[in-house]
């Protein structure tokens, strides 16, 4: 068998179904089930590879059909558009090798049986692990600092990018200073032979603060050579370009570029234990509403994602079932895929494809913050 398994994977059994996400093509694919994930193999050698964190329920529907919902929309085999269910349909041979389709109620059945308890058993596994690790204790790793040094960047530092902005540190002003930021540290060049280093893992949050400055703040005071007390916050503020267009515009989406920006440094500093709490989970649903990515869609798609955070956060609100709130996304997710193809006004179409990004985003979101690490 061509199937290439994972340390300590092992085939458990395997099958021959006719496999379809849409009702016009099906594809006779041989499937393997592992106690880790199912892999089905087309007559293409195009594969289906989908772990058992990605499957949110498998039933079967019209008595012949197992579906397979996952938890998030996926591409399956080539398919360029995305889909959350995959459909098996058992076959036989009939005399002459002739492949027919399996009219036996009782396949998909025992199929449904089989894999909800391999499921079942993969993820109270994944919860038992979410348990303990989120009942470890913290171990502090490391402690850095601010750094004031004569030197500028080192020779393989990587500029992910780099402006010229007016800088505070508390109170105390830089006036403009050109920030670079590097892969591990924001190194602000105050005059020749004269920088502070900023490591990531010293940022305890991010964001605006009023109109037009951002805020950095320290997770621990920080004492920095030249400075008469401990600081607690840095800031930054955009010098605006001469004659620029839309400068109340220009303003959002720089805070937004720099709060994204924040976000993605400083993940791998915070403590994601494979869980996410009610909080944390409202926190983002209101921040998806702001995502930068809502900025390059048409209005019409704005719209709809906008009208897709907004029903999120409504239903969330008075939820604490995160298997039903995933439901209720997957439904909303199909449902704006479906009308979308169905709509011949061009303006609701942008609409509907603007939500089906939204909760796309939203799905994949919960998908990667609760796993186990």
């Amino acid at each position: 068998m061509t199937l290439q398994c994972e340390d300590g994977e092992s085939v458990l059994k395997k099958t021959i179904a006719a496999v379809f996400f849409t009702l016009k093509v099906r594809h006779i694919s041989k499937v393997y089930v592992t106690d880790r994930r199912i892999v089905i193999k087309n007559r293409k050698n195009e594969y289906i590879k989908i772990s058992f964190d990605h499957i949110h329920e498998i039933t079967v529907e019209d008595q012949y059909r197992l579906c397979i919902r996952c938890n998030t929309p996926q591409r399956f085999f080539t398919e360029r558009e995305e889909y959350t269910r995959l459909y098996l349909h058992g076959l036989k041979k009939k005399e002459g090798g002739v492949i027919a389709p399996l009219e036996d109620a009782k396949w998909p059945d025992a199929w449904r049986r089989y894999l909800n308890s391999l499921v079942k058993k993969y993820q109270t596994a994944v919860a038992k692990k979410k348990r303990e690790m989120q009942n470890q204790e913290e171990e502090l790793l490391f402690i850095e600092g601010i750094q004031r040094r004569p030197n500028g960047l080192d020779p393989f530092a990587i500029v992910k990018t780099k402006e010229k902005v007016h800088v505070w540190f508390d109170d105390n002003e830089l006036n403009v200073c050109t920030v670079y930021a590097t892969s591990d540290h924001l190194l602000v060049k105050i005059k020749s032979s004269d920088y502070l280093v900023v490591p990531y893992s010293v940022i305890y949050n991010s964001g605006p603060e009023g109109k037009d400055r951002f805020c950095i703040t320290f997770s621990f005071s920080q004492e920095i050579e030249g400075f008469s007390s401990p600081l607690l916050k840095m800031y930054i503020k955009r010098i605006p370009e001469p004659g620029e267009e839309y400068p109340a515009k220009v303003q959002e989406r720089w805070m937004e570029g720099w709060q994204e920006f924040f976000n993605q440094v400083t993940s791998a500093f915070k403590a994601h234990k494979g869980a996410i709490s009610h909080d944390e989970m409202l926190e983002m649903l209101v921040e998806m509403k702001h995502s930068p990515t809502k900025y390059s869609l048409s209005n019409y798609a704005k719209q709809g994602w906008d009208r897709a955070c907004g029903l999120a956060v409504d239903r969330f609100g008075g939820m604490d079932d995160l298997y039903l709130f995933q439901t209720f996304l997957l439904k909303e997710y199909e449902d704006m895929k479906n009308r979308g193809v169905a709509e011949p006004d061009p303006a609701r179409q942008e609409a509907y494809m603007g939500s089906e990004m939204a909760y796309n985003a939203i799905l994949a979101y919960i998908n990667q913050h609760t796993r186990s690490r």
